[in-house]
This record gives structure tokens, C-alpha cells and sequence, in this order.
């Protein structure tokens, strides 16, 4: 059976691999091997910080409460 290829559009080829691992162990109900883990929570805690570098801390939430409080 031939499967059907797409370009992977500039993404690295890790991360592909790494979401490949969990869409077949979502398919079966098994857990992610802890390596596949492991350089998932890296690359979050990367994505995550480099945010923050470039937007600051953001903390709409707590602004977003005290609204929805102050109009009742």
C-alpha cells in the first residue's frame, strides 16, 4: 500500500518523527517512550521562553477575571 508523502513545509524532521511517535502510540493506547517525552518538553520549554523573551511575562488571566468580576 503506497502512502501518500507531503512536503514537510521547512519543520525539522525530529519534530515530525517526534509527532509521528505520538500519533502511533495514540493510535494503539501505549505511552510515549520517556526520550520522545523528554526532547518534546525541551522543545516547549524553548518555544515557551522564547515567547516570553520576546512578548514578556503576560499575565492576562488575572485581568480577565477582575473584569468578568467588576461587571456582575
Amino acid at each position: 500500500m503506497a502512502t501518500a508523502t507531503t512536503p514537510s513545509a521547512g519543520i525539522d524532521p525530529q519534530v515530525l518523527a517526534d509527532l509521528d511517535a505520538v500519533m502511533q502510540r495514540l493510535a494503539t493506547g501505549k505511552p510515549v517512550d520517556s526520550e520522545t517525552s523528554r526532547r518534546i518538553r525541551e522543545r516547549a520549554e524553548r518555544i515557551t521562553e522564547e515567547i516570553r523573551e520576546q512578548h514578556g511575562e503576560l499575565d492576562v488571566a488575572v485581568e480577565l477575571i477582575r473584569e468578568t468580576r467588576d461587571e456582575v
